[in-house]
């Protein structure tokens, strides 16, 4: 690699370094939004599986 190269290959590498910074924030906040999706829906399921086990007691008890 000729001295040439190997400097456009550095700028071109910071350069692919500060696009990955500047986009660092936006990459954090869609992970923090996916976590906090990934939390609802899982209460949202235990709340389903609760209203099942309850509607399962009571139509248990109105065939019995």
């Amino acid at each position: 690699m000729s001295p040439d190269e190997a400097e456009t290959a550095k700028r071109a590498a910071e350069k692919s370094l500060q696009q990955a910074q500047a986009h660092e924030p936006e990459v954090e906040a869609k992970l923090t939004e996916s976590i906090r999706v990934k939390e609802q829906i899982r209460a949202h399921d235990r709340a389903n599986a609760y209203s099942d086990w309850i509607e399962g007691i009571v139509l248990g008890r109105l065939s019995g």
